[in-house]
Order: C-alpha cells, then sequence, then structure tokens
C-alpha cells in the first residue's frame, strides 16, 4: 500500500483497505501496518486532513493518529463543554493524545449562559486537562476569567505536568483600569512548568489603560513555578524574580500604561528584577514597548547594576531606554559573546551612539547585530566606535535605511576586524544606483558576505540601466537577495536573467512598471 498527501487520493486507497483486526497477523505487510513505530515514520508524511481521515481506518491506527496530532495541533477545549439547564457537561469524548496542547478562549457554546462562562473554564481543567497535557494557552478578556483559570489550575493540585503556559491579555473593555484582579489565593507548586509567555495585545497596548489589571496573575504564576528557564513578559511593571534560581532566558518588554495606578519606567526597578537571576541567565532581551512613542528619560544614576555572571546573549530592542551606567563592560557581562542593538527611532546609528557612549571596550564579544531606522550625518565615526568597544567581532549583521555614506563609512572602518561573515539589510532603497554603490562599498569586505535589499520599490527603466553593474559586483557575494513590490511579469523576466548569467542574486521584486 503507498499513502500520498493528496486527500483525495488518500480516500481512494483507504477504501480498499480492510480493518487492521482482519489482516493476516502473519504477514510481513499487516505486522508492519499495526508497528507503531512504523506508523510513526508513514503518518509524519502526512498533513493535517489526511492524518484526520486516516486515524478513522482503525483502533492501531487512531491510536498513532492520535498522538502525531497532538504534537501538531492546539484543540480548543471549552467549546466542548454544553449547559443542558441544569449542569455542564463534555459533549464529545476525546482522545487523550489530543490533549497535549489546549488553547482556552472566552468563546463558548451557544448553550452557555453568560453567568456560566467562567465555570466553563475552570471546568476544562478537569475534564479536558490530563496527565500529557503540556501546553496551555489562555486568551482573556476579562478578569472574572482569570480567576477562572486559576482555579482550575488549582484544582489540579501538584499532579500537573504542563510544561508551558501563554497568557494573552486581549481585552476591549477600557474600563479595566478601574481596579485590578483581587488579592490571589497562591497555587500549588507547579513543578514541571518552565516556560511562561504574558503577552498583552497591541490594541491594549496602543490604549494604554488596563494594561495593569491582569499583571497578579502572571506574578502567581511566577511565584509557584521553581523550575522555571523561559520567561517572556510583556508588562507594565517589572516581576519580581525572587524564587527563578533556575531561568536561563528572560525577554522582558515594558510596556507604557496611561494609568494612574502603573509605576512609571524606572531603571532601578529594571537592576532590581535582575538582580536576583544574575547568575543563572544566559540570554537576556529588554525592550521599550510604548506605542504612543514617548521617550522615558530614564536614565539612572548610581545603580546597583548586578554582575551577570553567565550572560552569553543580549538584546536591546530600545537601548536608548536603558542607558544603565556602568553595567556594559566586561565587568558586569564576563562571558558575554552576542550583543544585538535594534534601534527603530528616526536617529539611526547617530541615535545609538547615545547608549554606545555607556560602553566600555568588551574583547569577549564575537557576534553583533545592529539594526536601525533613519541616515547617518556627514561627520560621523561610528564605525569607529564600534570597532573600538568591540574588537573581537567575526560575526556581523546590520539592517540600516538606504544611506550610502553609512555602509561607506562602516566598510572602511570595519577592515580592521577580521570577519568571518557579515550580512547587510537595506531597507526602502529606491535608486538603482543605490543599490550599486552599497554592493560596491561592501564588496571592501573579504569575509563571506550577503546583502538584503528589502522592501526595494525602483523603476523598471532605472533597475534595467543597472543590471550588468550588479552582476558583476554580486560576484563576490555568498548571497543577494532583492524584493520588495511585486510584479510577477517583471519578476519572470529578471530572475531567470540572473541565473543565466551565474549571478548569486535571488530576485525576488521590488521593481515596478515606469
Amino acid at each position: 500500500m503507498k499513502l500520498r498527501s493528496s486527500s483525495s487520493t488518500l480516500q481512494g486507497t483507504l477504501s480498499t483497505i480492510a480493518p487492521c483486526n482482519s489482516f493476516n497477523d502473519n504477514s510481513a505487510m499487516s505486522k508492519a501496518l499495526q508497528n507503531p513505530l512504523v506508523l510513526d515514520v508513514i503518518f509524519a508524511q502526512l498533513d493535517l486532513s489526511d492524518l484526520k481521515v486516516i486515524r478513522l481506518v482503525c483502533r492501531e491506527w487512531g491510536d498513532v493518529g492520535a498522538g502525531l496530532l497532538g504534537k501538531r495541533t492546539v484543540l480548543n477545549v471549552n467549546q466542548l463543554i454544553r449547559y443542558d439547564g441544569s449542569k455542564l457537561y463534555q459533549a464529545t469524548p476525546v482522545h487523550d493524545t489530543l490533549l497535549r496542547s489546549v488553547i482556552i478562549r472566552d468563546e463558548f457554546d451557544p448553550s452557555i449562559p453568560a453567568r456560566r462562562t467562567d465555570d466553563v473554564i475552570t471546568q476544562v481543567f478537569s475534564s479536558n486537562v490530563s496527565q500529557v497535557t503540556r501546553e496551555v494557552a489562555f486568551h482573556v478578556t476579562l478578569k472574572k476569567y482569570a480567576t477562572a483559570f486559576l482555579n482550575g489550575l488549582r484544582s489540579l493540585k501538584e499532579t500537573s505536568h504542563i510544561q508551558h503556559i501563554t497568557i494573552l491579555i486581549r481585552s476591549r473593555n477600557r474600563n479595566l483600569d478601574k481596579c485590578r484582579l483581587q488579592a490571589l489565593r497562591k497555587l500549588p507548586i507547579q513543578h514541571d512548568l518552565t516556560s511562561l509567555k504574558f503577552q498583552i495585545h497591541p490594541r491594549m497596548r496602543y490604549w494604554g489603560s488596563g494594561i495593569h489589571s491582569f499583571q497578579p496573575l502572571l506574578q502567581v504564576l511566577i511565584d509557584v513555578s521553581p523550575s522555571l528557564t523561559s520567561l517572556d513578559v510583556t508588562a507594565s511593571l517589572c516581576p519580581s524574580l525572587e524564587g527563578c534560581k533556575s531561568l536561563k532566558v528572560l525577554k522582558f518588554s515594558f510596556s507604557n500604561c496611561n494609568s494612574f495606578a502603573c509605576p512609571g519606567f524606572k531603571l532601578t526597578t529594571v537592576t532590581t528584577m535582575l538582580t536576583p537571576v544574575k547568575d543563572s541567565l544566559i540570554e537576556l532581551e529588554l525592550s521599550y514597548a510604548d506605542i504612543h512613542g514617548n521617550d522615558s528619560n530614564s536614565q539612572g544614576r548610581n545603580l546597583d547594576a548586578p554582575i551577570m555572571s553567565n550572560l552569553t546573549t543580549l538584546t536591546l530592542d530600545a537601548p536608548y531606554e536603558y542607558l544603565i551606567p556602568d553595567f556594559f563592560d566586561v565587568q558586569h557581562l564576563p562571558k558575554l559573546k552576542n550583543l544585538s542593538l535594534r534601534n527603530q527611532e528616526i536617529g539611526g546609528l547617530t541615535g545609538l551612539s547615545i547608549h554606545l557612549n555607556l560602553w566600555k571596550r568588551h574583547p569577549g564579544v564575537e557576534s553583533l547585530s545592529l539594526k536601525t531606522h533613519g541616515y547617518c550625518m556627514t561627520g560621523d565615526k561610528y564605525g569607529e566606535q564600534i570597532v573600538g568597544l568591540f574588537p573581537t567581532v567575526k560575526k556581523l549583521e546590520l539592517m540600516l535605511n538606504p544611506c550610502e555614506n553609512c555602509v561607506k563609512e562602516l566598510m572602511e572602518s570595519l577592515q580592521l576586524w577580521d570577519l568571518e561573515e557579515a550580512k547587510l539589510v537595506v531597507r526602502c532603497e529606491n535608486a538603482a544606483s543605490g543599490v550599486v554603490g552599497i554592493l560596491r562599498n561592501m564588496a571592501r569586505c573579504k569575509s563571506a558576505k550577503s546583502v538584503h535589499f528589502e522592501r526595494t520599490g525602483i523603476k523598471q527603466a532605472d533597475f534595467s540601466a543597472s543590471t550588468e553593474d550588479i552582476i558583476l559586483l554580486s560576484r563576490g557575494f555568498k548571497h543577494v537577495e532583492i524584493s520588495g513590490v511585486v510584479v510577477q511579469e517583471i519578476v519572470e523576466v529578471y530572475r531567470p536573467f540572473f541565473e543565466a548569467n551565474g549571478a548569486p542574486v535571488d530576485f525576488r521584486g521590488g521593481v515596478y512598471r515606469n
């Protein structure tokens, strides 16, 4: 028997197969088609629709198929609960292995009255969160649902084997900031919980109010998770990490809150948050998610900056907000190897200098990523500053707006590095001469190098006049990609043209008709 990925083909094939219990048990084919190890390999090649169909053939296939479905899908469990006028009940039995990953939303069967919706969220833990459940996602809009979620989790006592919880706050209620969640009772210790994600929907961040209302939910979960190794948080306060002695990865984004109940952004709270995990963290990402674009002006003085003894990777998504003095040096970051600075402000690389001025020479950084908007100013020497601060960089990644002078200044300065790999991403180039100029300037780099021109928009006549130069200059590159506005007819012309000339140019768009 040959299984194919097409649903129609598979349906036809299955119609000729007898149930497993009627196979000749002595045949090699029969034994193979009932062997879970063999079925795992075969079924892994099927898409989700085929996998659902194949489960209907027989019990053996159903068991293996359910296990694979459980790994590849997320089950919306509260849709399974119904109300008969007196009590809640589960309408459909579910195979345990389908409950590996579940999601709880505020979407209920029409039979559920509004007064019982929070009871549904509590009940799904007793009905649907089983010993095999490893991941739970909870999308919450009302505070009563957050309380119900904790009550359901509490009902599991210490029998839970949940390893990852995702909380997404997505309320549309602007009055949430009137009061936050009431005092919450402590949960049983969640021994197996190693990963926690707490996110706020962008719409709530835009309003700026109500953000703080659900944050007690975050702290309750952190406090009962001593095995936590990964924490990804967007919030208007810095959580306490006193009990997180095993935390390896921390991603924290401060989201500005307009409510009077929210504290402002202070670097002292950031350093206080980091202190308990200073010896366990390996990867740290700090960002500032103020969608209104307000500056925090939070530069600290006389801060007690912790020594992050094992940190190897640091990402600052808003370096201007995290101006922590006496922190960015080899004494406080002794094992730092990977550094990423992402500046979304208009100041571009010039604005990054404000942050870079806080750094002292760090010979341990081997991989450096700079992603920025804006343009450089004439006479800027940020390239020299970067090389002086990080003299041993081997891998470089840059993202810039189209600025030939920026690339020229950087390439001249970076010759002092013994680079092994360099990647440049250029956004919003609108002239073929800019593409040619950037390729020419980056050609000076002796390492393996690649360039991606993204969000490109160049007139066809302008681009056509420069194709020979692009081919010639690209030959020293590992990869050159041009993408942006897509006109399919133009893509079909230039893509084979570059391929035929042996140029390493991956043309995906970025050129439009005159």
